[in-house]
């Protein structure tokens, strides 16, 4: 290895001799110690990484203290009140009532819109991104609908507990503001809930809150209003009128199924 007068690094090639060979040893020393010390830069952590290790050195203190303060019964009974299979039976038998006004109708029509909205976006959010459950989860009291509430990312509660509160608010906004405020405290509570139960982690909840509002948002047009609800009052009757008349066919159908 020389330097040649251009200001290049040129390397020669030595022949096998032992007074090559004694020149080469100190190159090849001096190549050792720097490999040695100069160590390579560390890579920067990048911010996906940071927010996950944040979100779950937050969830498992908030379990850990939950679970230490609040009787697991109490956090069940929040999970059951958000649970989705409870507000679609609940909405659907509100909604067959003959005795409702057609504005009612209207409203819970919209509002099962919403629930189907809700499910598909926080389904879809589930089954793409695969994020794992905590793994201090108890599987033992876990009740596993479907194959996507396997995943934590978003929390499906935290979006319909929020969905709920944001649709009883445009509700009940003109004749009650009690009703309001419990519902959203009643959602904000449920929400957290998650995370104290082991359920998920803080960032699920984060998200699955304004997934919810979105919803409500997209049902009522961005207005938040009665007024702008995205099925009408005449749509929502003429689809009671055709499921009262399939349950007719189908009574009929039953009944000629027994007389022949």
């Amino acid at each position: 290895m020389c330097l040649h007068s251009s200001g290049h690094i040129v390397v020669r090639s030595f022949e096998t001799t032992p007074h090559s060979l004694n020149l080469s040893w100190p190159v090849c020393i001096l190549s050792a110690v720097l490999c040695m010390t100069v160590r390579p830069r560390p890579v920067p952590q990048t911010l996906p990484n940071s927010w996950s290790a944040w979100d779950r050195a937050v969830s498992i203190k908030l379990f850990h203290a939950s679970s230490r303060m609040i009787p697991r019964k109490y956090m069940m009974l929040l999970e059951h009140s958000g649970n989705g299979l409870v507000w679609l039976f609940a909405a659907l038998t509100i909604w067959y009532l003959p005795i409702i006004t057609p504005q009612q109708r209207c409203a819970i029509t919209n509002f099962l819109l919403a629930f189907v909205v809700d499910l598909i976006l926080v389904g879809s959010l589930k089954s793409l991104i695969r994020r794992p459950r905590p793994i201090y989860n108890s599987s033992g009291d876990f009740i596993l609908v479907v194959s996507v509430d396997q995943y934590s990312f978003p929390s499906g509660h935290a979006s319909r507990a929020f969905y709920v509160a944001a649709f009883a608010c445009v509700y009940f906004f003109h004749w009650s503001y009690l009703v309001c405020f419990v519902a959203t405290v009643w959602a904000m509570v449920t929400a957290l809930s998650r995370a104290a139960m082991g359920r998920h982690y803080v960032g699920d909840i984060c998200a699955g809150m304004p997934i919810g509002i979105l919803t409500v948002a997209f049902t009522t047009k961005g207005c938040f209003s009665l007024d702008s609800m995205l099925v009408d009052a005449q749509q929502a009757q003429r689809l009671y009128e055709i499921v009262n008349a399939c349950f007719a066919w189908l009574r009929l159908s039953n009944g000629l199924t027994h007389l022949g």
